[in-house]
Parts: structure tokens; C-alpha cells; sequence
């Protein structure tokens, strides 16, 4: 049975009369009652009025429509790629709800693997984001698997057989194998690699087909360098800044992939956006063969920090020498970096980001001034005489 048109029905027009001769046609045609132009120009105006009537509620049908067909639940909403992947998706038309541990910043309360779904969050859904994650590198390993596969666990009521799911995973899942196959926590380089591993193959035995993605180290926006939350090079930068670190321990030539958080949301929107996959499916984001060495990444993110110092009327940083990993660096407060300061092979990614230097200044610049502390700390620093 088909649809109901909403096109309004025409209008009813005179019917058609040969055109008066000029030459012996009257002065004027406003005179007297309503002409043959008269009628067809009352007529098309009532048919104009009519058409704008209906296609407004087209709009509004197929709008709604829409929305319905465009439905997305962010899990992680407040963390550093659901903040991001939640704006963006806005902007692209999505009708977007979001959860985080806490809610807040418009997001629904739920925490994840400790309660049952919110009642709001009951309903159908065309894609599931799962961002929700706790990328601590130093939690036993019982507490991992709670933090990382628990909260995947818990979306079962929500998946339906047409929801598409796209998880969020780390270019690191694979660990020292190169896969996420293993259970062993000695294939991989703390228990944050491992229990991602083991959330994969949840995911794919629980959820499957679905999309997987794996960004690399996630920084701050390209156009301002803004994240929601301070880790990974972020506290590697405090801790600098605050006079717990004096060097930096790894392999100057380590590659360091680092991407924009706009980067790996513009490529979840686009995942998210495709036709659910028929088998499993997986994408490194990633700068590859392209990411700066950890000397390379050094130098730019100190010289962009010595320029906004200089800006503001402080002195440049000293020199921040990189030393070779140590007993004692593995003992310390930064440890569980740096097996990622030592890496030179390049990430196996599958969408390439292009690299950009002004990621790195306005990201620092956005640290200097949004970090708590840290601009204190670093113009409290003693003067460069390099």
C-alpha cells in the first residue's frame, strides 16, 4: 500500500480561451468582473500558499524521520573522544545522547557495568559509539577487565540485531604480538593493552559484525588544540612543568604517533555513517610511517612553548635532554610511558591522518594556558643559557 501523497491536490483552473487580439481587445482588463488573467493569477498564488503548506510538513515528516534513522548513543560522553565525537556529531544531524560515569554537560548518568541501562537509554538505536573507557596503564588486572570490558558487557539490552556498533579501541591493543588473540598479559605492555585486547574479542563474539577503531596517542584539537581531559603527553608536560621531570627517558628516534581527537572523530562519523559492515570490521587512525620521532616531537613542543613564554614576558625553557631508560626511570612516577617512548616501528594504520606542526603549537599553547599549574610552573623555571 502506498503512502499518502502529501502534495496538495492543483488547483482548478479556467479553462483555456484563446488570447484576444490586441487589436481589438479592451483598454484595460481590470474593469468589470474578474478576467482570464485575473483567475489564473488567483489561482497560482492559492496553488503557491497551498505547496509551501504541504512542503513544510514534509520537513517536518521526513525530518522526524530522519532524526529517527539518525539516532546515536555516545558511551564515554564526557572522556577526550566522546566530548568531541558528541559536538561533531551534532553538527553533522545526528540525534545524539550521550553517557558518561557522572553525567553532567548534558550527558545521562550510568555507570557502566555496576548498573542496569537508564531508563532513557532504553530504546532503539542505528549506531552505538562505545568510548567509555579507563586508559590507566597501572591498574591490576581483575580492575582493568572491570574497567574495559564490563561497560561493553553491560550495552547487551541496548544492541539490537540492526544496531550498528562502533568500539573504540587503541592502536596498542595488540600488544607485543601484533594481535589481540592472546590472554596473556605478557604479550602486551601493561594491563590498559590487555584488557583492550579482551574487549575486542568480546566485541566481536558478543556484538559481531561490527567496526572497530584504533586511534594512536590522542592529543588535542587541530584548530585550537582543546581536550576534555589531561593525559597521556599532557602529563608528561605537568610533570616537567612542575619539577618531577628534568629529562625524558627513551630512544630519541621512537616514533610517536600522536592524532588530533578531531581527527579520530571525523573518522568514527564517517564509520558510523556507512552501512554496518558485513564481517568485522577494524581501523587503525594513525600517522604511521609519517609521526614525528620522540626527539622530533620534543623540539617542536619546547620551541612552541619558548614562544608563547617569550609572548607572555618569561624566560624560554632549559633544555630538556633525552636520556636512555633507566632501573631507576622504571621505578618512577612515569613508568608506565615508557615502553611507548622506545618504539620505532611505525603503527600498521589503515586511515592515515596527514601530520601537521600546528597541531603541535596550538596544542601546547591550549596546555599553557588550560593545564591547572602549569604555565606557573614553567615560568618559575630558572632561565635558559642554551
Amino acid at each position: 500500500m502506498s503512502e499518502p501523497s502529501l502534495m496538495p491536490p492543483a488547483p482548478s483552473l479556467p479553462p483555456a480561451q484563446e488570447p484576444d487580439d490586441p487589436r481589438t481587445a479592451p483598454a484595460t482588463r481590470s474593469t468589470g468582473s474578474p478576467g482570464q488573467w485575473e483567475l489564473v493569477a488567483g489561482a497560482h498564488e492559492e496553488f503557491l500558499h497551498r505547496l509551501t503548506d504541504a512542503h513544510q510538513t514534509y520537513l517536518q515528516v521526513e525530518g522526524a524521520r530522519g532524526r529517527a534513522a539518525r539516532s546515536m548513543l555516545v558511551t564515554g560522553a564526557s572522556g577526550v573522544v566522546g566530548v568531541e565525537l558528541v559536538e561533531q556529531a551534532r553538527r553533522r544531524g545526528w540525534h545524539v545522547v550521550g553517557c558518561s560515569a557522572r553525567g553532567g554537560n548534558g550527558s545521562v548518568a550510568w555507570r557502566m557495568g555496576e548498573a542496569e541501562p537508564p531508563a532513557e537509554l532504553r530504546r532503539p538505536w542505528t549506531v552505538i559509539v562505545h568510548a567509555a573507557a579507563r586508559p590507566r596503564f597501572d591498574l591490576p588486572p581483575d580492575e582493568a577487565r572491570a574497567a574495559n570490558v564490563g561497560p561493553l558487557l553491560a550495552l547487551a539490552p541496548l544492541v539490537s540485531p540492526r544496531t550498528h556498533l562502533v568500539h573504540v579501541s587503541t592502536a596498542y591493543a595488540t600488544g607485543l604480538t601484533g594481535g589481540v588473540e592472546s590472554a596473556d598479559p605478557g604479550d602486551f605492555r601493561n594491563s590498559y593493552e590487555w584488557s583492550k585486547a579482551e574487549a575486542e574479542r568480546v566485541a566481536s563474539e558478543r556484538y559481531g559484525p561490527l567496526t572497530i577503531v584504533r586511534p594512536s596517542i590522542v592529543i588535542g584539537r587541530r584548530s585550537d588544540g582543546a581536550v576534555a581531559r589531561f593525559a597521556g603527553p599532557y602529563l608528561l608536560a605537568l610533570a616537567f612543568g612542575s619539577g618531577l621531570l628534568r629529562e625524558i627517558a627513551g630512544d630519541p628516534a621512537a616514533l610517536i604517533d600522536v592524532v588530533p581527537v578531531c581527527a579520530v572523530a571525523e573518522c568514527l562519523l564517517d564509520l558510523a555513517e556507512a552501512p554496518r559492515p558485513d564481517t568485522t570490521r577494524v581501523e587503525t587512525v594513525g600517522l604511521g610511517g609519517r609521526a614525528p620521532t620522540l626527539a622530533e616531537l620534543v623540539n617542536a613542543s619546547v620551541a612552541a612553548a619558548d614562544r608563547w613564554l617569550v609572548e607572555h614576558g618569561a624566560e624560554p625553557l632549559p633544555e630538556i635532554p633525552i636520556v636512555p631508560i633507566t632501573t631507576a626511570h622504571e621505578a618512577g612516577p612515569l613508568a608506565p610511558l615508557l615502553p611507548y617512548l622506545s618504539v620505532r616501528e611505525p603503527l600498521p594504520v589503515s586511515r592515515p591522518v596527514t601530520p601537521s606542526p600546528r597541531t603541535t603549537e596550538v596544542c601546547v599553547r591550549w596546555a599553557l594556558e588550560n593545564v591547572p599549574g602549569l604555565t606557573k610552573a614553567v615560568t618559575a623555571k630558572e632561565p635558559n643559557n642554551r
